[in-house]
């Protein structure tokens, strides 16, 4: 007996399904009727349907198994992501090699915007203790309460003659330029210019330090300058740097050894001096006082054969043993079409440098069991700085390639030690160092770093070294290849006002 057929209406519900599971094993047409197919309803079989069908791998199946030979996890991402934003002026200026100079927005923004909530300055500049003082940031990373400001506050306030009164209102202008108070910083920048004058013209030797301590204090008055209204006197940074280089060489002996008040101001010039020195270097646009600076002789508070000169001094961040060195290795980077590059002469200087800079060891002087903290990070410090040189010697002076023996060597000896600090004040290393970062793990690594180190010490150099190691950044990813380290470093330098003092 057979069965009837599907009615019209339902062959047509079945219309838009596939065939059932019935005529898929058999491979078979079907003719999708509902509520089962003509071919079941004939053969007497009850129609699998048409719907979903969970189906597990035979035994022999080799196209499908039971389980992956393979389990493979994604990596967990343990912290946040960092992203550097790249503009459109960024990608223009890794096409024609050219950054445009900082905005006075930016400039702004790098040096006004860390403003202490409570600070003493604000009352009476002169009043301003080392912890609280934004003056005492700007001129010295260091946080000992005894150290270059309180010297400067000491010589200040000596007396009330000529070079008293010029290191006094350089003090006042630079805090009153930190407050952006400008027609009152203009003011005292012109009164101390004037009583630096008057102190040189009477050319007292006794006076000496209050003179190189007014010079410096207007020098750096100028290199933190981006309003235009400050350059009514049309001077230069240099100008004043020379001027107090000349001072200090006047009154001191070569391979003479200074010591207390003496050795501070001298090891902040020399400091202020290879700092310079390493900007210049770079600077595309050099006029001829920046060359005449490059080129003078070094002023040192410790002679030659002093065993002071391996001791870590406190607001220098590293001994003056090394800074010496470095002066060498600046001095050795050389344009590939200069006559000596990579000469016997050359080479063999390089060579010296590069082991003295290895076996090079800094020491430190009056520890104490309650200061071994301390010691630590200063050890740290001294290291990252010799790191740093060596890092400089080969990539600037012998232009070893990145991914060479001995600068991968140096390279990991600086992140293992980067990575131990929970901050660094000093800019110096930290910006040659960062702008070797292969990975994202060692960005990550500079990136810890350098927000502690703002977060300690909001003024200064340090926020624009932050600004230049993501431009550095930028231009690294922008670039197809490897970026040649002198272009790199020409490029990112050149866009500040003036040659950066990353002191």
């Amino acid at each position: 007996m057979q069965s009837k057929a599907p009615t019209r209406k339902a062959a047509f519900a079945g219309q838009g399904l596939k065939r059932c599971w019935n005529c898929r094993s058999q491979k078979i047409a079907c003719d999708k009727a509902l509520p089962s197919c003509r071919n079941c309803t004939e053969k007497g079989r009850t129609c699998l349907g048409y719907g979903l069908k969970l189906s597990w791998p035979r035994d022999d199946d080799r196209r499908r198994f039971v389980r992956k030979k393979e389990h493979y996890l994604m990596a967990v991402q343990s912290k946040g992501l960092e992203f550097i934003n790249v503009s459109a002026e960024d990608i223009e200026a890794a096409e024609k090699q050219v950054l445009a100079p900082y905005s006075q927005a930016v400039c702004d923004m790098l040096w006004f915007s860390h403003q202490p909530q409570k600070s003493i300055a604000r009352l009476d500049p002169l009043l301003a203790i080392t912890p609280h003082s934004p003056v005492a940031r700007l001129i010295s990373s260091s946080h000992s309460a005894d150290d270059l400001y309180g010297l400067l506050i000491r010589l200040a306030l000596t007396d009330d003659e000529s070079p008293s009164l010029a290191a006094r209102y350089a003090i006042s202008a630079l805090s009153y330029q930190h407050l952006r108070m400008e027609t009152a910083a203009i003011t005292h920048q012109g009164i101390a210019i004037r009583a630096l004058q008057a102190a040189i013209e009477d050319c007292d030797p006794s006076r000496v330090m209050q003179m190189m301590a007014a010079g410096m204090l207007l020098s750096i008055f100028e290199t933190l300058n981006f309003t235009l209204g400050f350059d009514a006197y049309g001077l230069s940074w240099s100008i004043f740097f020379c001027g107090t280089k000349k001072i200090a060489s006047s009154v001191t002996r070569k391979h003479d050894t200074c010591f207390g008040d003496e050795a501070l101001m001298m090891d902040w010039i020399f400091y202020h001096d290879v700092m310079y020195k390493f900007s210049i270097r770079h600077w595309a646009s050099k006029n001829t006082d920046q060359v005449s600076l490059a080129a003078q002789t070094k002023v040192i508070s410790k002679a030659v054969f002093s065993p002071e000169r391996q001791a870590v001094v406190p607001t220098l961040g590293c001994s003056l043993e090394l800074l010496d060195l470095l002066c060498h290795v600046i001095d050795s980077v050389l344009e590939p079409h200069d006559p000596i590059y990579q000469s016997p002469e050359h080479m063999k200087k390089m060579r010296s440098l590069e082991i003295r800079l290895r076996s090079l060891e800094q020491r430190h002087t009056g520890i104490s069991g309650s200061d071994l903290e301390e010691v630590a990070h200063q050890t740290n410090i001294a290291d990252l700085f010799r790191l740093a040189a060596l890092t400089y010697l080969y990539r600037l002076a012998k232009r070893e390639a990145g991914q060479s023996e001995c600068v991968l060597w140096v390279l990991n000896r600086a992140f293992i030690v980067l990575g131990q600090v929970t901050y660094c004040e000093r800019p110096w290393p930290l910006f040659v160092i960062a702008l070797e970062s292969r990975t994202e793990e060692q960005r990550a690594i500079v990136l810890t770093v350098l927000k502690a180190s703002l977060q300690r010490q909001p003024l200064g150099s340090m926020a624009l070294t932050s600004h230049m190691i993501h431009d550095a950044w930028k231009q690294q990813d922008l670039c197809s290849g490897e970026m040649d380290p002198s272009i790199l470093y020409g490029l990112i330098i050149s866009r500040n006002r003036v040659p950066p003092n990353l002191a």
